[in-house]
């Protein structure tokens, strides 16, 4: 990314402009990125004709998000001879002071100027799928093509046999991205050379994630759709698809835009449709808006949803390479798996096995969260550990606190302990230590985290979010979260946690589809690496992060009581004794819900 950001530098530099990228990501518009953009013309546009730089010499664009989403709005000057300046939590007001210091007055306007150089946190970082996110402007189809878009399929058309593509993505070792980690060619082979009675062939992008953690294939989309296009048109052209399909949710509203604006274009310029690039290949691909549900991402209910149907997932086999959409060979990736496609083809097979470990070659963009100093998207080498990436690249634990627990793979993961940080983030290390990648996220807590409270909310989603076709899910996700809140209330007994473990083992097996199978993991993991925090909660009634409100402890102070008899009407269940004629009130625990009503009653803080 830093090349080409340099090479995007270089260019405006021939031309003697000022370059200002404003991030007009979904994160990057959520806080107000579009009324940056538009401050950003108005004050340009205004610029006094004797000025500096007049409007005809400032040039504006829009970028993707290049991953550092919680500094939104981020805003990039280029000056021609100059070190590009990067600008964080941009303001409309702050535009006029960017262009009058920085732009006409030659001074950085340095209350919004990044203390951070971000570029230089993304060289440690393997960009692939992310390598033109924040760079490029993503409806343009001419920025795409300037820096090397579509050369890869130009390659594959007219310089490889289908076949040929189809060794070359095997030999790179490029596996799924969308959490199964499948062995990408093997993948595309068994849809190539499968039986179809009509010769049709359907090729699916998989850009739908409901994790609630995960966004890697929504910031892809967003920041070059082209880059995803030119993938599977490419991985069409391998396989002999005869129509692809762009399946992604219908709250991806700048995604969905972006990628109907690469259909037109690519379209216009000969990249799609009939007789591609002057050859015999020819496909359309169309975007399909699908529910917003989480069971809509496994790969069966998808095409249940592309069929009209409820997305219902089925059991597998036959897998759908071989019978999948409206009963044809079908094959399906995730948007990160295609967008990665194109680079494969450009540099080869060697250079992308080159990366990670024997078994998990490659790279793999990380959504990561939690206690770090940065936090975001970050394109990662399969063979770093979560350590490494922590202290290294996301700068450690902030406050200069411990790290206390990791939890992969979010809603659908589960937890790891500081001793296993130093596993490596691929997908076996990852399995034999009791976890799944999944869409890929991660967050590191220090010790204001609890393991159970974020058990509850991972098992409370996955309950609201199955489709209830298979009772291990539909029933058991119920039982496991009602333990949970047990716990977490003061109602949980020791004999609770061998109940919930084979509980959990239970649905891990019996579960239809994936989601069942992967949302015990948070509890398992929990109950595996941090049991000791469990048996605390149920015996000492203590949540040490003070995250369960269900086993808050009221008492007070009788020496700042007043007995002004506040707290007493609006405790609803009448826990609280005393309180008037000098008498210091006194809650009984026995009676007492947590509702904290006493606590906001009393005006004299004698309630701890």
């Amino acid at each position: 990314m830093e090349a080409v950001a340099e090479q995007a530098q270089a260019t405006e530099e021939k031309k003697g402009t000022v370059k200002i990228t404003v991030c007009l990501s979904l994160s990057g518009v959520a806080e107000g990125g579009e009324k940056v953009y538009k401050e950003f013309e108005k004050q340009i546009a205004a610029m006094s004709a004797n000025a500096e730089l007049g409007d005809r010499q400032c040039s504006m664009g829009q970028v993707g998000c290049r991953g550092y989403c919680s500094r939104d709005v981020l805003v990039d000057v280029y000056i021609p001879g100059q070190e590009r300046v990067t600008y964080e939590k941009v303001k409309p007001e702050m535009v006029s002071k960017i262009l009058k210091d920085h732009i006409v007055g030659g001074k950085i306007f340095k209350k919004a100027a990044a203390k951070d150089n971000y570029y230089e946190q993304i060289k440690k970082q393997t960009r692939v799928a992310l390598e033109f996110g924040g760079v490029i402007d993503p409806e343009n189809i001419d920025e795409y093509i300037a820096v090397g878009g579509y050369e890869s399929l130009k390659k594959a058309l007219t310089g490889m046999q289908p076949k040929e593509i189809r060794d070359e993505v095997i030999k790179s070792g490029l596996r799924g991205k969308g959490g199964g980690g499948f062995v990408t060619g093997h993948k595309w082979e068994k849809a190539a050379t499968a039986p179809s009675h009509d010769g049709v062939r359907y090729i699916i992008v998989n850009g739908d994630e409901g994790n609630p953690a995960s966004y890697m294939d929504r910031s892809v989309m967003e920041g070059c759709p082209h880059q995803v296009l030119e993938g599977l048109i490419i991985g069409a052209y391998a396989i002999g698809a005869t129509e692809g399909i762009i399946y992604t949710r219908s709250d991806y509203a700048i995604a969905v835009k972006r990628l109907n604006m690469a259909l037109e274009q690519a379209r216009e310029y000969g990249f799609l449709g009939k007789n591609i690039l002057g050859t015999d290949f020819s496909i359309d691909i169309s975007v399909h808006e699908g529910a917003e549900a989480f069971i809509g991402g496994e790969s069966t209910a998808l095409m249940a949803s592309i069929e009209g149907k409820r997305p219902f997932p089925k059991a597998q086999p036959p897998h759908s390479t071989e019978i999948g959409l409206w009963g044809r060979p079908t094959l399906l990736n995730n948007a990160e798996t295609w967008a990665t496609v194109p680079s494969i083809i450009k540099k080869g097979a060697d250079w992308y096995a080159g990366m990670g470990t024997p078994n998990a070659k490659g790279c793999k963009t990380w959504a990561i969260a939690g206690n770090l100093k940065y936090n975001g998207l970050m394109e990662l080498d399969m063979g770093l550990t979560f350590r490494e990436v922590i202290n290294d690249i996301c700068g450690g634990i902030v406050k200069k606190k411990e790290l206390k627990l990791i939890h992969v793979g979010g809603v659908t993961g589960g937890f790891l302990t500081t001793e296993k940080a130093d596993i490596k983030m691929d997908y076996e290390s990852l399995l034999d230590a009791g976890v799944l990648m999944g869409q890929a996220s991660f967050s590191a807590y220090d010790d204001s985290a609890c393991v159970i409270d974020l058990a509850k909310f991972s098992m409370g989603f996955n309950e609201g979010e199955t489709c209830g076709k298979c009772t291990p899910c539909r029933i058991g996700l119920t039982l496991i979260k009602n333990k949970l809140d047990d716990i977490s209330e003061g109602r949980g007994k020791m004999e609770d946690l061998d109940k919930l473990q084979a509980l959990c083992e239970e649905i891990n097996v019996t579960s239809l589809c994936g989601l069942g199978e992967t949302a015990v993991k948070c509890v398992l993991t929990g109950l595996k690496y941090f049991r000791k925090i469990f048996e605390r909660h149920i015996e000492d009634q203590i949540c040490d992060a003070a995250k369960c409100t269900g086993l808050y402890r009221y008492y007070v102070k009788e020496e700042e009581c007043v007995a002004c008899g506040a707290c007493i009407k609006p405790c609803p269940t009448g826990a609280i004794t005393g309180g008037t004629r000098k008498v210091a009130a006194h809650i009984d625990m026995d009676l007492c819900i947590n509702c904290n009503a006493c606590y906001e009653a009393c005006a004299f803080l004698a309630i701890l």
